[in-house]
């Protein structure tokens, strides 16, 4: 996978000097470059000055068993987001069927039917005002962000979230493409525990920062998208068993299996019927005290660690994504 630079060290370091001690932890806890993390001396630091150590389990207690932190509930996720209600299984009249059919495809009309703003506005001027705020709440400015397209994750005190998508113009502004102050969706999920930095495998958590965006997955049809996908088939695993040199990658067949744990990717098709897989820990090699599996899939309920949206939405997602463009993911 490609690993692009989002900010360079020296960028970093100054940003830290200049920056006040609050600032300059939560700008530093949040930078990551593919799954690259700051230093584990600099994040002591960092995690004190933000109060974050109270979450640090302490050295004597045994570290948790890996696996991946999606892998283990994908498919249970999918089935509960499939999951018909009781009352559609009751029998009904021919008139009852048909009435409740019509109203069913009214109610899902509006879910189905993304109004998307993809052609770069006219006489646009000015920065979204919710970008704006929080780039600065999180100590960047728009020069940081050299990309053309972001992707924002804004979690709840909880599981829930909203996903914000956003395109830079020709002459430097970004615009929502879901509409001003609009997120693409309000029906999104993280972890079931909610976010944190570095998370452990089995920790339920989805990773805080900025992580690059550079391929996707489906099953059955590809969406109408030039981005890079890879196609779930019969033989297609994610291994998670931090043993294998495997670790946190897609491996196509067992030839080669040196692993003990693997999510079999295609038994998790209603979730992964789309997928991004989200650059957490996916340097060579990868840190095999992280989580492995971040992904951005279908489904609507907390997650072991990824996150979900509804498949219309991730569907226009990927259609919206394309090879030319560098993408990135800030999950806060």
């Amino acid at each position: 996978m490609k690993k692009p630079v989002f900010i360079v060290t020296e960028v970093l370091l100054s940003l830290l000097l200049a920056a006040s001690a609050g600032t300059a932890a939560v700008l530093a806890a949040d930078i990551r470059t593919g799954g690259a993390v700051i230093p584990p001396s600099v994040m002591d630091s960092i995690k004190k000055a933000t109060g974050t150590d109270s979450k640090k389990p302490q050295s004597s207690q045994a570290p948790q068993e890996s696996s991946s932190a999606a892998s283990e509930t994908a498919s249970e996720e999918a089935k509960e987001s499939e999951e018909p209600s009781k009352a559609a299984s009751e029998p009904q009249s021919q008139e009852e069927s048909s009435a409740a059919e019509s109203s069913a495809e009214e109610s899902r009309a509006p879910e189905n039917t993304l109004d998307l703003q993809l052609e770069e506005p006219k006489n646009l001027n000015a920065q979204p005002e919710e970008l704006t705020k929080l780039i600065k709440d999180y100590g960047y400015d728009y020069t940081m962000l050299g990309f053309d397209k972001f992707i924002v994750v804004h979690s709840d005190d909880k599981s829930g979230a909203e996903v914000y998508c956003y395109q830079r113009s020709s002459k430097g502004y970004w615009w929502d493409i879901a509409g001003t102050g609009k997120p693409i969706t309000d029906k999104a999920f993280v972890g079931e525990k909610g976010v944190d930095f570095d998370i452990k495998p089995d920790s339920k958590k989805t990773p805080m920062g900025f992580y690059s965006i550079d391929e996707g997955f489906y099953i059955g049809e590809k969406p109408n998208t030039t981005f890079p996908m890879f196609e779930i088939k019969d033989d297609t695993y994610w291994v998670n068993d931090p043993d294998s040199r495997y670790y946190n990658s897609k491996v196509d067949g067992t030839d080669n299996k040196d692993w003990s744990t693997a999510e079999h990717m295609i038994d998790a098709k209603d979730a992964y019927k789309y997928g991004i897989v989200v650059e957490f820990n996916t340097d060579t090699p990868p840190d095999k005290k992280l989580a492995s599996s971040i992904f951005m899939h279908i489904g609507s309920a907390p997650t072991q660690g990824s996150i979900c949206v509804p498949e219309d939405v991730l569907k226009a997602i990927i259609e919206w994504l394309d090879d030319d463009s560098r993408t990135y993911i800030f999950i806060t």
